[in-house]
């Protein structure tokens, strides 16, 4: 487990904020597994699970910041971002400053503030601007603004064991609105008193969303 290898890590539901050496800050989200390796030449972060948020802080002796994930490496350029890391990729999203990305196969790209990227082992591909749902979850919070319901709850699932079923049916239905990631059953009620839908709590750990 990535959590077994981290400096510091998180469990399920739970987030959890550090004060680095230098002054940066960083963010841990719900299952993220991060390490730490601050040495003479660089100061140097190893994302090995979940998302992060990062506001670097200027560093006295000139060293660069630089945040690595199984598909590549980010270089922060005074800035304030977050990274993402799934199986299948990692996500970019800057708000402040810019971030270099060198990915594994050698792609690079400067991403500057608003704007955003996902790359993986075969390619790197800008995104359309920085999502701020990337950066809310620093504060208890999903924001939706016209999110199809299946996204959401998708992300909602990342704050609760358990699984969550969405039929097809409802799955698309646009969502607004600030949902709480502390306490997900409030969020779900909140999604079933302005949808039309209904949600069956089959088991603790077995949710199902379907037309009500």
């Amino acid at each position: 487990m990535a959590a077994l290898r981290a400096d510091y890590a998180t469990g399920t539901g739970e987030r959890r904020e550090l004060r680095l050496a230098d002054g940066s800050r960083v963010w841990l989200n719900t299952g993220t597994a991060l390490q730490v390796r601050y040495q003479d030449s660089m100061r140097s972060l190893a994302l090995l699970a979940g998302e992060i948020l990062i506001e670097t802080a200027p560093d006295a002796q000139g060293r660069p910041f630089f945040v690595q994930t199984r598909f590549g490496r980010l270089q922060a350029l005074g800035t304030r971002f977050t990274v993402r890391l799934t199986d299948q990729q990692t996500r970019l999203d800057v708000f402040d400053g810019a971030v270099e990305i060198l990915t594994q196969y050698g792609g690079q790209r400067r991403i500057e503030a608003g704007g955003a990227a996902r790359f993986d082992d075969r390619a790197l591909t800008p995104l359309d601007g920085a999502d701020d749902m990337r950066a809310a979850w620093s504060k208890g919070i999903l924001l939706a603004d016209n999110m199809p319901l299946g996204d959401l709850l998708a992300e909602l699932s990342r704050y609760r064991r358990g699984h969550i079923n969405v039929a097809p049916a409802v799955a698309s239905l646009k969502v607004m609105g600030v949902y709480p990631t502390d306490d997900t059953d409030q969020a779900l009620a909140m999604l079933a008193q302005t949808l039309p839908i209904h949600i069956h709590h089959s088991l603790p750990w077995w949710i199902t969303v379907d037309a009500r």
